[in-house]
Formats: C-alpha cells, structure tokens, sequence
C-alpha cells in the first residue's frame, strides 16, 4: 500500500495529498519486528514504488536503447532494488534505534529519510535524485515555499514528520487503555506535528505574497519546440528538414519581438563550428531575426590525442558572434556513457556518439538581454547542488534546455518538469525550459509553472520572465546545509542508541 501511495502522489497522476499518508501502512507493518524484516518489508515497498514509478525506463531503453525486453526489465529491476535499499534501511535503523520509543521515533526518522535520501542523489555520477519525496509537492506551492532554505530536502523532511505524526497519534490513543500515559504522548505528538505545519503554511503564504509581486522589469523570451523524431535527428537524409523546421519556428516567435530565442538541447543535426555551411546558417538567422539564440549543439575536440565529444550550450548575439558556450557537466547513465561497463557490456549508450561523452567543469553563465543566464542540459536540472552553482555565480534567471524523446508518451516527461519548480524555489530565480518534444515553459520564483506545451507537437511559445533583482537565497549560497545537519544528527543519535 506505500509503495502505491507514494507512486500515486507524482505526476502524471498528482494526488499529491497521499503523500501525506503514504508511508503509514509501512509504519504499522513494522511494528513489533526484528530490524531485519522492518527492512524486508521496506525493500518490498520501494520495489512496487520504483518499479511502477520509474517504469518509463523500459520504454527508452527498448525503443531507443534496441535492448531486448528481458534485459531492460533486468536494469529496471536492479535500478529499482539500488533505489529500494535506501528504504529498507530506513526501516531497519528506524526500527533499530527506536524501536517502541515513540519520541525517538517521531524525532530520528524524518532526520533519517533526509540523510539516507540526500546520499542516493549525492553530486557523484551515480547519483539519482528522481522521485525524490519532495518532489511530489510542486504543486503544493504553500509547502514549497521553504526550499529556499532547506532545498527539496526540507519538504522531505515535513512529509515524513507528518507521516511519523499522524501514526504515532494513532498508534498512542490506541495503546491508552494498556498504558494510560501513551494518550498524553500521542497528544503531544499531533500538537507538535500542528504547529509545524501551521508555521510552514504561514512561512509558504508570505513567501508566496513577497515573490508574486516582483517588480523587476521583464524579459521576453521566445521558446522553439521542434518536436523531432530521435531517428531524425542524426540522420544525413532528414538534416535539412531539421534545420528547416527550426528555422521556419524561429522566424515566427521572432515577429513577437522576443529579447532572446531558445532552442533545446542537440538542436543542430551538426556540429557548431565544424561544419562549416550550417554554422554560417545559424550565424545569419541570428542576425536575421536581430535576436540573440541560445541552442544546444554538440562539438568535439582532441584533448591528449583522443576525440573527446561534449554535449554543449552555445549563446549567438544579435549580430551572429558566438558568446559564450556550457558544457554539459552531468552526464546520463546510459544515455551519455555506460556505467560499469565490464559488467553491463551488452547495453550500448543511447546517444549515437562514438565513446562516452566528456564533461564539463564550470557552471557557465552568459550573459543575454541585459540579464545574466545560467545553462543547464537535460536531467542536470534534477540535482540541486549543481544548478545552485550558476545562480551563485551571478546567473539571475536560468535556462533548462533537454530533449525528452526517449521518454515517449510517459510519466518523465511531467516528472522532470515538475522537478524544475523545486530549482526555481531554492534559488528565487526564474527558469526558462525548452524541450525537443515537450514539455516546455517556465517556472516563476514561486515554483508556479505556466506557458506550458502539449507533448510531441511543433510549437513554440513566447513568455515573459521577471528576473531575480534581490540577493541570493540561503540555499544559493550554501547549498544542502539542512541535509547535512540531518546527516551529522543521524550519526549521533546512531551512536547514542548503540551504546544504550
């Protein structure tokens, strides 16, 4: 029942309230167990869970990936186990440290979730952030209001603390007749779990007021959604049909008179730079149009005698120079080079390059429209310390650009949209995102998302922003303080449990 809860709470399905709820069923599964089957039982949960949620996975891999089906459901399944472990020891050290002590439990488990939760997406290259819990919140715009501070990983927290709140009630007024003073405990806990929510929703409320109404002066940006066919894309015989159908999309946003256009990542079916009579083209529909275009491209160089290619962001001014270009810094397991190779040596990378692609190293921001962008390829957008990293160096509004192709008609698509409103929140910044095949639009400071389009159509859109005026957040400065204090509090109350 958890592992369905909590599937149920994200997109496409939205029934974000279960989150609430979620994990109570698992909570009374555990009760009086050894560690050892509290962390079967949470195995078994985050299995339905992951499974079900990231299912999308057996969609890109066989249709794109050519891997045969028992395969990916082979990846898919030690994906999800990968993913389950993290749950299972939840349970098994909440059971651990706390067993039948409920302060102890109403106090260390929400700590726990986030210490166990901020390792699985950690900044390495394995790390893997989606459907993170606070995550399904980005359309409880209230709630959100306080990753400024904590990031995604304080809204995780607020959902395990109510959770923890709502079972132990339960669980104290149905023990009082055994132990008369659980009634007062349970009391205790409902009122502690009250005022929390009722100081965030207030907190959330004035955010919500203060960030509404900035009075920045806006930018008009023009967003192009090509809604090319991944077989396309590289294929020499459709290369001018590509280019075409950009161009003829750039030139009607640019009759709205936009202060910079965008494309998605890989736009270009060449390489900027190298060839040569494509370049030239780009060069001249930007001064065409006499609006800056930011579009994603590769390019490749010899870096110690090896072709190294590099999945890249390139910024052209109104008069067809190159500004400015990002390097992707993040690649995608499986998409942009094969983790572990020796051992998963029959799968092949999604992406039709030759060897796995090389990564960036700084978090580039360009300036466009007398404001100041920070770049961010594909799935980058889901890891919070790494876009944090542009807006402390000075970005005021930020830009996602991704080719969501591979994710078919699923689930991802809306999963890694709303995963940009939480990006937007912890750093105050606008975010401008713009995909192949959709979904794309913005996200304001608030998280509020608008301007969206459908999946798999061509369109484009123009919207307007208000970049951020005001200093940077906490959050932008100093990143995941919070989950690192949950991380040091986990170990000490490990160590007080233990010797107790």
């Amino acid at each position: 029942m958890s592992g369905v809860f909590v599937t149920l709470t994200f997109p496409e399905y939205n029934l974000e309230f279960l989150a609430w709820v979620a994990w109570i069923p698992l909570f009374f599964a555990m009760e009086n167990t050894t560690p050892q089957r509290a962390a079967l039982f949470g195995f078994v949960a985050g299995m339905v869970f992951y499974n079900w949620g990231l299912s999308w996975i057996n969609n890109t891999l066989i249709n794109y990936g050519n891997l045969h089906w028992v395969f990916s459901f082979a990846v898919l399944g030690l994906l999800s186990a990968y993913l389950s472990l993290f749950i299972s020891l939840f349970c098994y050290f909440v059971r651990r440290a706390c067993g039948e002590n409920h302060i102890r439990f109403f106090l260390f488990a929400p700590v726990l979730w986030v210490s166990l939760e901020n390792l699985r997406s950690s900044h390495s290259e394995y790390g893997f952030s989606w459907l993170g819990l606070g995550y399904s919140q980005f359309q409880n715009l209230p709630v959100i209001q306080v990753a400024e501070w904590t990031g995604v990983y304080g809204v995780s927290w607020l959902i395990l603390l109510v959770n923890c709140g709502l079972y132990l009630s339960w669980k104290c007024w149905r023990e009082q007749k055994q132990k008369e003073f659980e009634l007062k405990v349970g009391w205790r806990i409902l009122s502690t779990t009250l005022i929390v929510c009722a100081c965030w929703l207030v907190y959330g409320s004035q955010s919500l007021k203060k960030y509404s109404n900035i009075n920045s002066e806006k930018i008009r940006i023009g967003l192009v959604q090509g809604n090319v066919e991944q077989s396309m894309k590289w294929n020499p015989v459709y290369q001018n049909l590509v280019i075409n159908k950009y161009r003829k999309l750039t030139f009607k946003a640019a009759e709205e008179k936009p202060h910079l256009i965008i494309w998605p990542e890989t736009a270009t079916p060449f390489y900027f730079e190298e060839s040569e009579t494509e370049t030239h083209m780009m060069r001249n529909l930007a001064r065409e149009i006499n609006t800056p275009i930011l579009f994603g491209s590769p390019h490749r160089k010899k870096i110690n005698g090896e072709l190294i290619y590099f999945n890249s962001a390139y910024l052209l001014s109104q008069s067809g120079e190159t500004l400015s270009r990002y390097d992707k810094i993040h690649l995608v397991p499986f998409g942009e080079f094969v983790p572990f190779r020796k051992v998963l040596f029959f799968i092949e990378k999604l992406v039709v390059m030759i060897g796995d692609f090389g990564r960036g190293q700084e978090a580039t921001v360009m300036e466009t429209a007398g404001n100041r962008a920070g770049v961010s390829i594909c799935y980058e957008i889901i890891f919070p310390d790494l876009i944090r990293q542009a807006v402390k160096n000075g970005a005021n509004f930020l830009v996602n650009i991704t080719n969501d192709a591979w994710f078919g008609k699923s689930a991802a698509s809306y999963q890694h949209m709303s995963m940009g409103a939480m990006r937007a929140v912890e750093n105050r910044v606008p975010i401008v995102r713009v995909a192949n095949t959709g979904i794309s639009g913005t996200i304001n400071a608030t998280g509020k998302l608008k301007d969206e389009t459908e999946l798999f159509v061509e369109d484009f859109r123009i919207t307007q922003i208000a970049p951020a005026i005001e200093g940077k957040t906490f959050y932008s400065l100093y990143g995941d303080v919070f989950s690192w204090f949950c991380l040091l509090t986990t170990g000490l109350m490990a160590i007080v449990s233990r010797r107790k």
